[in-house]
């Protein structure tokens, strides 16, 4: 699945870093129930610092998340602070 083909209305879960300050998205997992998380670099206190904003909306402020790979649940991706390439992050089983 693409982020960009999810419905726009869909919550993604997302830190006030992102929203307000204009911290870059540089970590995305697609999780196993099919949810999307998009986080920068800086560490979050998930109480106070996470928010429910809509696919359209993040899509809007970061616009190389439309450059996000097809993804399986379970799977995330990095990328370099201002980089639109994303990298598969390994499984360190």
């Amino acid at each position: 699945m693409k982020l960009k083909e999810e419905s726009k209305n869909k919550p993604v879960l997302t830190t006030s870093y992102v929203l307000t300050n204009g911290s870059p998205v540089t970590f995305v997992l697609y999780d196993e129930d099919g949810d999307w998380q998009l986080f920068g670099e800086e560490e979050i206190n998930e109480d106070e610092d996470a928010y429910l904003v809509s696919i359209e909306e993040m899509l809007e402020m970061e616009p190389a998340l439309r450059k996000l790979p097809d993804m399986q649940p379970g799977q995330a991706v990095i990328r370099e602070k201002e980089s639109t390439r994303w990298f598969f992050v390994e499984d360190e089983k």
